[in-house]
C-alpha cells in the first residue's frame, strides 16, 4: 500500500529543529516525509541539486512550506528567487495540496511592511528583528504576499512552536479526509440523481408520444399547443427535481404557487433559487475558518437555512462541482417557461418522488 509523501519546504539552517520535528511527527502518522538533508531526493548526476529537489515535487502528494527570517540560497536558474520560492512555485504547478506555516515574528514583522512598504522614507530606515539579512526583508514578505494573495489554496498559519504546526496539520488532514468522504458520498448521491432524471426522461417520453396520439386525434388544432406546454413543464420538471434532491429538501413544506410566481428571466441560477423560502445566498460558511488568512469575499455559497447542506456556486477559480454543472444546465429548461408550466413541473416533481 503507498504512503503519501510530504515534501518540506524552507530554509534549513534557521529551521532545522522544526524540520525534524515534523519529520518525525509525519513519520508517525505513517506518511513519508522528503527532506533535502536527509537524502530523499534523488539527485541526479546530470543536474544541479537545486533542480533535483525542484523535480523531485513531481514524486509528492502534498506540501508543507516554512517561512522563517532567512532568504536561502540563490535558485540556480532565477537568481532573483530563493530555492524554496522554487519548490513553491512547482508546488502549484502540480496543483498539491500547500500547508503554509510562518514564524510569528516574521509575521508581526510582515504586517508593520504591509503598513509601510508604500512610504519609502519609512521602509527604507526600518529594521525587521526577524529578518536575518535585511537586504532581503522585501523578498520574503513579498515572497508571503504571493501565498496569502493568490486564487485558492491561500491559507497560512503563524507559529512559534512545532507543535503548533502539528497541531494545525492535524486538523487540516482531517478536514481533507472529512472532504473525501463527503465528496465521495455526493458523487454517489449525484449517480442516484442521474439515473433517476435518465428513468424519468424515458417515462416523459413514453407518455408524451401517448398524449400527442390522443390530442392529435381529440383536437388536432389544439393537440400542438397543449403538447408544446406539456414539453416545456416536462423539462423544467427536470431543473427542479434536480434542486430538490441535491439540496435534500421537503417539498411538501414548499408553497409551489409562490415559487411558480418567481420569474427567471435575467437571472443566474442560484439567483432564482435563493428567492425559494429556505435558501439564500452567504459565505457565511466560512466565518469559521477566520483563524486562516485568506480571503473570501470572491465566494457565493447557496445554502439552505438551519441545514447544512450547501455548494459553493462560485469562486474565483471558475471550478464547479459536476453538481453545480447539472444544475446550471438543467435551469435553461425554465428559461422562457410561463408561471403555468412552471406550476405543472413542480407538481411533476412532486409525482416523481
Amino acid at each position: 500500500m503507498a504512503n503519501p509523501r510530504i515534501f518540506i519546504s524552507s530554509t534549513c539552517y534557521d529551521l532545522s529543529q522544526i524540520r525534524d520535528n515534523l519529520s518525525e511527527f509525519i513519520t508517525s502518522c505513517n506518511y513519508e516525509t522528503v527532506l533535502s538533508e536527509r537524502g530523499d531526493i534523488f539527485y541526479h548526476p546530470d543536474l544541479h541539486t537545486h533542480e533535483c529537489c525542484v523535480n523531485e515535487i513531481e514524486n509528492c502528494n502534498m506540501f508543507i512550506l516554512v517561512i522563517g527570517g532567512r532568504f536561502g540560497g540563490n535558485y540556480i536558474s532565477d537568481p532573483k528567487k530563493s530555492i524554496t520560492n522554487a519548490e513553491y512555485e512547482a508546488a502549484r504547478v502540480k496543483n498539491l495540496p500547500v500547508f503554509t506555516f510562518i514564524k510569528r515574528e516574521v509575521y508581526e514583522d510582515h504586517r508593520l511592511y504591509q503598513k509601510n512598504k508604500d512610504n519609502q522614507d519609512i521602509i527604507d530606515k526600518i529594521i525587521f528583528p526577524s529578518i536575518e539579512n535585511q537586504k532581503h526583508a522585501k523578498k520574503i514578505f513579498e515572497f508571503i504576499n504571493t501565498v496569502r494573495l493568490s486564487s485558492v489554496n491561500n491559507g497560512f498559519f503563524p507559529f512559534e512552536f512545532a507543535r503548533e504546526i502539528e497541531l494545525s496539520l492535524k486538523k487540516q488532514w482531517a478536514g481533507m479526509m472529512f472532504n473525501f468522504l463527503n465528496e465521495r458520498l455526493k458523487q454517489n448521491e449525484t449517480k442516484i440523481v442521474l439515473n433517476t432524471l435518465d428513468n424519468l426522461t424515458l417515462l416523459n417520453k413514453k407518455s408524451e408520444e401517448l398524449l400527442e396520439n390522443i390530442l392529435r386525434k381529440v383536437n388536432p388544432e389544439e393537440g400542438n399547443n397543449q403538447i408544446d406546454k406539456i414539453d416545456n413543464s416536462i423539462k423544467a420538471s427536470k431543473f427542479y427535481n434536480l434542486l430538490f434532491k441535491t439540496f435534500k429538501v421537503n417539498v411538501e413544506k414548499l408553497d409551489f404557487n409562490i415559487i411558480s410566481d418567481t420569474n427567471p428571466e435575467g437571472k443566474i441560477w442560484y439567483e432564482y433559487v435563493a428567492k425559494i423560502d429556505g435558501f439564500r445566498i452567504s459565505n457565511e460558511i466560512y466565518q469559521e475558518l477566520s483563524f486562516v488568512d485568506f480571503d473570501i469575499t470572491d465566494m457565493e455559497i447557496l445554502l439552505i437555512y438551519n441545514d447544512s447542506v450547501y455548494w459553493n456556486v462560485k469562486n474565483k477559480s471558475g471550478y464547479k462541482d459536476k453538481q453545480v454543472k447539472l444544475l446550471e444546465e438543467t435551469y435553461q429548461n425554465i428559461i422562457g417557461s410561463n408561471k403555468t408550466e412552471r406550476l405543472n413541473a413542480l407538481n411533476l416533481t412532486v409525482q416523481d418522488r
